[in-house]
């Protein structure tokens, strides 16, 4: 019988009407405790003596029984990890239609005993739902000591055949070269070898959304499953801890929860084949919501013993983000790369955007699960420390950008452009607490004080609804264009008032600014050149009238009119100066560029 044949009967009758179980789940079944061996097989002898390169072609003694085909193959490989190693791969043809020696990805499954030495490390299972004669689902499945502990598992939701990159029968540990793109979904679960069931653990799921259609993903997100009696103070990453998803089981696992959901979005809509993975905005939200979701129960017929998994559907999972129960809110955007760091697709030397969206930090206000790697400069933090049960957004006019309702503070690092040098930071306050920043502080890499304070009250804040259509058409066509506007004249008109031509901090911003990036991060370049310009011309005058009133002679103003209009000149620049400082403290660039004419 056919696994197709097995899926459809499945379909109709359920799991329970299965009189047997076919032969090649005879063959890879577990002995108690999720044990799996080869040494007990019949052909192990022969096995056992293979030389690598060499082969067997065997026929199951069960499916022989059935009066079915029931074609395997045992050969000996060189391990591409470690050439000076060998492991035993034993195939079997699940689907009947094997033909050579190596097997096919569609429906045949992979048991891989990596010393040779008739202990099972590995089981690659793939599974054609559909009979088209590609893969629809897929596990990794990991044994310690030949114990089952956990599975990866994948579900291609596209219909693209891709879900994991392997090498040596293993998740190489780059999802770039995986399947990030376009609609798909990975997760983990763990092995309960007491009531030989699955179990939610780690990431579970990784969600991938195409929105648009285009075979990118535009969403992404994921959910850090862990017993909800974990330790935030011992175990602050667990549910990214091999040694918590792959150690011995013990009964807490039992009572597994949504720890922490990373949710990100390509805002600016120029994620595509040119430009993958383009995320800039995204949440952290830490909770403690048990696992227990309609639909999680996730039954395949075709799959091994156990045959249901645990994991909120794809279709669900943006609905459980958007109403998750958070208990503090990390709300994240990248402004720019960072230097100082690659982690992007190894292959691509100019992408430096991961594939997971973006990320929290463990810095600051640390936030537990948040996994990694971390880019730190020039990444935008918020942070709500108030529990929440919806994800709400605002622009602002003073930086127009958009933030997260109800962030008590934020932080932005500058610099790492171009190369390892940081230029200063940027702090953001709500000081009255009614959910809006009304404080920036703005500091230099060498001063402990802000060289500027914008206290500017609640004045043209404008609420978002978490609506990505209606966001992306927001940011692309009303906020960026008249952000870069404005910035451009701003920076013309400063540079005419008071060129700085051997500043080299603004010469490398100037050549970060390229065709390759977005409008989002040229805004976010023409910002540090503005603010380097305005910083250096409100120095000027500053110094320029302190100058001129400091000069004027100790005589009565009234036995000279020089002294009286020089005074009167002077101070007219010290207030207008005051004017102009305070509408750019507002944002408030076309009154700049009216006050500097």
């Amino acid at each position: 019988m056919t696994r197709l044949a097995i899926f459809l009967l499945g379909l109709i009758l359920s799991a329970a009407a299965f009189a047997e179980d076919p032969w090649w789940e005879t063959e890879t079944r577990m002995s108690p405790g999720g044990k799996l061996s080869l040494s007990d097989k019949p052909w192990w002898p022969e096995a056992s003596n293979l030389s690598p390169g060499e082969h067997l072609v065997l026929q199951s003694a069960y499916a022989k029984e059935a009066g079915g085909e029931g074609k395997m193959l045992l050969r000996k490989e060189v391990r591409k990890r470690d050439s000076n190693k060998v492991m035993l791969v034993w195939v079997l043809d699940d689907d009947g239609d094997l033909t050579g020696t190596e097997g096919d990805a569609d429906s045949d499954c992979y048991v891989v005993d990596y010393d040779a030495d008739g202990t099972v490390d590995r089981m690659v299972d793939t599974i054609d739902s559909d009979g088209d004669n590609d893969p629809d689902e897929m596990d990794i499945r990991y044994f310690v000591e030949g114990e089952l502990r956990r599975s990866w598992m994948g579900i291609d939701l596209d219909d693209d055949s891709a879900m994991w990159d392997l090498r040596d029968y293993e998740y190489t540990g780059d999802f770039f070269a995986s399947d990030p793109y376009g609609d798909n979904m990975i997760y983990m679960n763990r092995y309960d070898p007491e009531r030989e069931e699955w179990l939610p653990i780690s990431e579970c799921p990784f969600a991938f959304f195409d929105t648009d259609g285009d075979g990118e993903s535009e969403v992404v997100a994921r959910f850090s499953a862990a017993p909800l009696d974990f330790s935030e103070q011992s175990d602050p990453d667990y549910a990214n801890s091999q040694d918590r998803y792959q150690g011995p089981f013990y009964p807490s696992l039992r009572n597994p929860g949504v720890v922490n959901i990373r949710y990100s979005f390509d805002i600016d809509g120029l994620s595509s084949k040119e430009r993958p993975l383009h995320y800039e905005m995204g949440f952290n939200l830490v909770g403690g919501t048990p696992y227990s979701f309609t639909g999680m129960k996730h039954f395949q017929p075709l799959r091994r013993s156990p045959k249901t998994t645990i994991c909120a559907p794809h279709k669900a999972v943006r609905g459980i983000c958007e109403k998750y129960s958070a208990k503090a809110t990390g709300f994240t955007w990248r402004e720019f790369e960072d230097a100082g760091m690659k982690i992007g697709d190894p292959t691509w030397p100019e992408s430096d955007r991961r594939w997971e969206g973006v990320f929290w930090t463990w810095s600051r206000r640390v936030m537990h699960n948040t996994g990694g790697p971390i880019q730190d400069w020039n990444v935008r933090r918020e942070y709500d420390p108030n529990p929440s049960r919806k994800r709400e957004l605002y622009f602002s006019p003073v930086d127009r950008r958009i933030h997260l309702k109800g962030a008590r503070e934020g932080w932005q690092q500058v610099g790492h452009i171009g190369n390892t040098e940081p230029m200063g930071e940027i702090r953001l306050f709500d000081t009255d607490e009614n959910g809006y920043f009304d404080r920036w502080e703005y500091y230099f890499q060498e001063s402990s004080t802000p060289y500027r304070v914008a206290v500017v009250p609640v004045i043209g804040n404008h609420d978002l609804a978490l609506d990505k259509k209606r966001l992306r058409a927001f940011f692309t066509e009303e906020v960026l264009p008249e952000a870069i506007r404005l910035n451009e004249a701003l920076i013309a008109r400063l540079e005419q008032l008071h060129p700085l031509p051997d500043d080299p901090t603004v010469r490398r911003i100037r050549e970060a600014i390229s065709d390759r990036i977005s409008p989002d991060e040229k805004r976010y370049l023409l910002d540090l050149i503005r603010e380097r310009l305005f910083r250096a011309y409100r120095d000027k005058v500053q110094t320029d009238v302190k100058a001129r009133l400091d000069a004027l002679p100790p005589v009565d103003p009234r036995s000279k009119m020089e002294i009286r209009t020089e005074s009167t000149e002077a101070w007219e620049m010290a207030s207008a100066l005051s004017l102009l400082d305070s509408a750019y403290s507002r944002g408030d660039y076309q009154t700049c560029l009216d006050l500097l004419k």
